[in-house]
């Protein structure tokens, strides 16, 4: 918040309402997990069916209902758009937050029109959450500033017993349209070097792996509870990433992980003979990863974390900052 702004000291505001506005319209996007996590804390997400909408009527319909505003974008165009719908949002005491995710990151690093086009929009934010501490850094070094919050997921209703013998299947996320970022050339290696092993791919609905006589294609799941008992270690080696459930599960279910980014409880590997010599590694093993489950304990609470930066947010209806704060937005859309 600028430094302008009236100091004012009131009592928290309940969330009740949120307009969620998603980066694409995709069963995987990440900030669909976000809806059904704020539901189970009983707020209202508006739209129902979290379709993504650029239609400015639709915006100010969802915004003139909600307290606040979160949403995540790949691809800002000009950003001057985008920029005029979160300031009318505001403008009708709707605060704006941005959820960074991982992608959307990435996309800042590698075009210096993207980074830009943040930065302009920034303008209009009131505050930035990333996944993961290495993409607050990532932001800072932008110019953007973000607070971490992990990702919540409550494994709570898990099973607590470790699975024995450790299962040897590897399973590995390579959405259909995306299957260069996501590692499929170091995965047709693993693949091709290990036929004593059954990879289990998801989310590719080409099949484009299943040729592979030790492959199982299984495309796009949106359960994998039937799927763990076969798993014995997850594989995900991406271009870049934030901090996906997928990772969290993983681990909370005693699982091995090689992993593309520095994380606790998982085997680092960003070539194909790291991805190798782990999985020569897990071959070995008999045990599950005991470790994992006390690694992710975190992410029960990361919902709660959520949900008090959210809250921090609100002002009452009669507030000296949200006035300032409508003001503000008046001028801008001048």
């Amino acid at each position: 918040m600028d430094a302008s702004a009236p100091l004012e000291t009131a009592k928290p505001v309940a969330l009740k309402r949120v307009f969620v506005s998603p980066g694409h319209n995709d069963p995987s996007e990440p900030i669909n997990g976000l809806a059904r996590e704020l539901r189970s804390l009983g707020v209202k997400v508006y739209p129902a069916d979290l379709s993504m909408t650029d239609d400015p009527y639709q915006w100010l319909n969802y915004a003139l209902r909600s307290q606040i505003l979160v949403f995540n974008r790949y691809d800002n165009g000009d950003g001057r758009y985008l920029q005029r719908q979160l300031y009318r949002a505001k403008l009708l005491g709707c605060s704006a937050v941005r959820w960074w995710v991982g992608t959307d990151v990435l996309n800042c690093l590698e075009s210096q029109h993207t980074m830009q086009v943040a930065r302009e929009v920034d303008a209009a934010v009131d505050l930035n959450i990333a996944v993961s501490p290495h993409l607050v850094t990532e932001l800072r070094d932008i110019g953007i500033e973000a607070e971490y919050v992990p990702s919540f997921c409550d494994f709570s209703a898990l099973p607590d017993n470790a699975p024995s013998p450790l299962p040897k299947g590897v399973l590995t996320y390579l959405p259909t349209h995306r299957r260069a970022f996501y590692g499929e050339a170091v995965l047709i290696a693993a693949i091709e070097a290990n036929p004593d092993l059954e990879f289990l791919v998801i989310a590719d609905e080409s099949h484009a792996l299943a040729h592979y006589p030790n492959v199982t294609s299984l495309g796009w799941i949106d359960d994998l509870r039937d799927i763990w008992s076969r798993v014995g270690l997850l594989l995900r080696v991406t271009e870049h990433d934030g901090m996906p459930r997928m990772v969290l599960e993983a681990l909370a279910r005693s699982r091995y992980v090689i992993y593309s980014e520095v994380f606790e409880g998982c085997w680092f590997a960003k070539s194909t003979e790291q991805v190798l010599e782990h999985l020569d590694n897990f071959k070995a093993l008999g045990d599950p990863n005991l470790h994992g489950p006390s690694i992710v304990k975190f992410s029960k609470s990361a919902k709660f974390q959520y949900l008090e930066k959210l809250e921090n947010q609100l002002r009452p209806g009669f507030s000296l900052i949200r006035f300032w704060q409508q003001l503000q937005a008046y001028k801008k859309l001048g």
